[in-house]
């Protein structure tokens, strides 16, 4: 399998939600012809900032229909699978596949964890039932997996490469690889640093926010402009620095929404953010970044 298709700018998708909780179509179509229409080398649905795991199987895969139906650019499309088990993983990722996925994101289960065997049983299994790409989901902190375990789990046919949060993670997982699989940033305070290291790529909230800021400091780095992609990452630290803190999915959405685009609001628990101080640091980050005038 050619892996190296599957690299660069891919943005995971807000999923926006109206008054009454529910998927507005008309905003996420629009995100996505956004998104695509700005240079994002991949995109994908369903993962942390698409608060996958408050989604049903049928809004995924309603999701997943809308941004095969926009992409005429024929990027990779990434299904987030956040699911307790192996069958539920399967049955959804089955749907991904009938809706045009082209890689499956899977986290570890997150509520009752799984012994290290548990956990390779789990993608060889996701494996093996989808015959599609499995990309890891290295976000569960319940039940993380280590360099050691995805040295293994990597040996499965049809696992492609691990999105990892940890920088520590990262350095150790990169330092050993020597082309078998495909290292994702998901550290959005450190991509600069992250690239450094030898990942093939970022699934980034900031590439959502700001895909072309983000495709401008990837492209810089790669030609070699290391000025260029250092003063890029100064604009982008202080914008990160207003959604790292929970309930992240809702900020992600107001920094969408403070550009005029169509974020929409989070679905129950998570709140919207509230005029007030954090909002006007997010115009103030934006503005600084060169996002919003």
């Amino acid at each position: 399998m050619n892996i190296t298709k599957f690299t660069g700018m891919i943005a995971p998708m807000v999923v926006p939600f109206d008054g009454e909780g529910e998927l507005d179509e008309a905003a996420f179509r629009a995100e996505a012809r956004y998104l695509l229409d700005h240079g994002v080398d991949g995109i994908s649905s369903g993962g942390s900032t698409g608060e996958g795991a408050l989604l049903s199987d049928a809004e995924l895969r309603r999701c997943l229909e809308i941004i095969s139906e926009e992409n005429s650019e024929k990027v990779p499309v990434y299904a987030g699978i956040i699911r307790n088990s192996t069958r539920d993983v399967i049955k959804a990722g089955l749907d991904a596949k009938a809706c045009g996925a082209d890689v499956l994101l899977v986290t570890p289960v997150f509520y009752h964890g799984a012994s290290a065997d548990g956990n390779f049983e789990f993608y060889r299994e996701i494996a093996d039932a989808t015959q599609l790409p499995i990309i890891i989901y290295n976000v569960v902190a319940s039940n993380l997996i280590t360099p050691k375990e995805f040295q293994r789990i990597s040996q499965i046919d049809g696992v492609i490469g691990i999105k990892q949060v940890d920088p520590v993670r990262l350095a150790e997982i990169c330092a050993v690889n020597i082309g078998a699989y495909n290292v994702y940033a998901a550290c959005d305070q450190l991509l600069y640093g992250t690239y450094t290291a030898g990942v093939c790529g970022a699934f980034s909230a900031m590439v959502t926010i700001a895909p072309e800021l983000c495709q401008r400091q990837w492209q810089a780095f790669k030609c070699g402009d290391q000025a260029a992609a250092m003063e890029i990452h100064k604009k982008i630290v202080p914008i990160v620095m207003t959604y790292l803190q929970a309930p992240y999915p809702g900020k992600v959405k107001a920094l969408i929404n403070l550009q005029g685009r169509s974020g929409g609001i989070p679905r129950s628990p998570i709140l919207p953010v509230p005029e007030g101080p954090l909002l006007e640091r997010m115009r103030t980050a934006l503005r600084n970044a060169g996002v919003i005038a």
